[in-house]
């Protein structure tokens, strides 16, 4: 079963449309508002190309977290880590490994949403 194009596909060929066909024809004043929407558009191709694997690869890195200092993996969540964090149950001793698991979190993230901010 062929199931192409994929959405992610779709987005690209859309975006491409808007600023090859559509954006030389647009009024200047109109210009910025184009080029919001094909940002937004390369932002969500890029969220379809990687649809779960983000959040599981987060998971996976917050269980590992927890078990490398001695927590319960249970809840090994985004949302379970910031209630952890919010309410201090996480022993001073480690925030220099939350720090880097944060920040390596922030730069996947940053991957989807903004990928030339980590190629400064």
């Amino acid at each position: 079963m062929n199931n192409r194009p994929y959405g992610n596909e779709l987005l690209h060929a859309a975006r491409q449309a808007l600023l090859d066909g559509l954006l030389p024809l647009l009024p200047a004043d109109r210009t910025y508002d184009a080029l919001m929407v094909a940002n937004a558009m390369a932002i969500a191709a890029r969220e379809l190309e990687s649809f779960g694997q983000a959040e599981d690869r987060d998971n996976h890195q917050i269980a590992q977290f927890y078990r490398d200092i001695g927590m319960d993996d249970s809840d090994a969540s985004e949302a379970g880590l910031a209630l952890k964090i919010r309410n201090r149950l996480i022993d001073k001793g480690h925030y220099q490994r939350l720090h880097s698991l944060l920040l390596a979190m922030a730069r996947e993230k940053l991957a989807i949403s903004n990928p030339k901010y980590l190629r400064k």
